[in-house]
């Protein structure tokens, strides 16, 4: 793939300071219309046509659209940052509809979920082994109470999962 030179990438941060780009967004954008340029060029267009077909797309609309975007969903006001948690002031510049975002709010859930389910599982393991070592069974007894615990912690930890989950998967489009 061809690289640009200093020269090109001047050009294109010079024509995002003319649409009036401000600092936090300007090194984003500018790596995005680098890329696109060198797509062109591996196309095999010259970096003039390159150019124009950018600066189309990337007009003082588009810009103006991207700063309120980038302003309003990824940057914390004041109010905002004394009240954020860790997860959203590591996330405060980046994109967080990737999915990272989401994996490390749903972490203690999914903890909590495993941790119930795996004592769950032992509980119920130990009241089977109990009651084939003595031959009988009996919901009254300790091994039986374990059993019932264990299925309650079983069925707790899934039935969570299952309905946090569900809106997701069987949402209706709009």
């Amino acid at each position: 793939m061809k690289k640009l030179t200093p020269e090109q990438l001047s050009r294109l941060h010079n024509h995002l300071l003319g649409n009036s780009t401000n600092d936090a967004l300007i090194t984003e954008l500018l790596d995005h219309l680098a890329c696109e340029a060198e797509e062109y060029l591996w196309k095999g267009y010259n970096f003039d046509l390159a150019l124009e077909k950018i600066t189309q797309e990337a007009n003082t609309k588009a810009v103006k659209y991207l700063r309120e975007t980038y302003q309003h969903e990824v940057a914390m006001t004041d109010e905002q940052l004394e009240n954020a948690s860790l997860d959203d002031i590591i996330f405060e510049f980046r994109n967080k509809a990737y999915g990272a975002y989401d994996l490390r709010q749903s972490y203690p859930f999914a903890l909590r979920s495993a941790l119930i389910l795996g004592v769950g599982l032992f509980m119920m393991l130990m009241a089977f082994l109990s009651g084939m070592a003595q031959g009988s069974w009996s919901f009254l007894s300790t091994a039986g109470m374990m059993w019932m615990l264990g299925v309650c912690g079983v069925a707790y930890s899934l039935g969570t999962w299952f309905f946090r989950k569900s809106p997701h998967r069987y949402a209706v489009p709009a």
